[in-house]
């Protein structure tokens, strides 16, 4: 996988059948073990700036897997993330009604 900054890592996931044993590896280097999971479970982990959300869901007999980027959490760069979009909102507003404006300027000289 590629981060925002176009860094590249190789995220690997391992979890055994019979022991229930878990263990997730960044760029051939551990990040987290854990033993006997056998029912649903989940997992928090940044990978660069992204913090991303490990979800293990039992399904009948099988195991299903997902992996999400969390951009609820107040992590710095979702906060720097959110702050740009309202920033870009108010920017596009203003641009908006200056843009409204100049119209009615124009059709209103225009008239006379």
């Amino acid at each position: 996988m590629t981060d925002i900054t176009g860094e590249e890592y190789t995220l690997g996931l391992y979890h055994g059948e019979e022991s229930g044993n878990i263990m997730v590896y960044l760029n051939q280097s551990i990040m987290i073990i854990d033993f006997k999971i056998f029912e649903d479970k989940s997992y928090h982990f940044y990978i660069g700036h992204e913090l991303l959300h490990l979800q293990i869901k039992k399904q009948d007999k099988e195991f299903l897997y997902s992996l999400l980027v969390d951009t609820e959490s107040d992590t710095p760069y979702n906060l720097a993330r959110k702050k740009s979009e309202r920033d870009d909102q108010k920017n596009i507003k203003i641009g908006l009604a200056i843009s409204i404006l100049i119209l009615i300027v124009f059709f209103v000289l225009r008239n006379f």
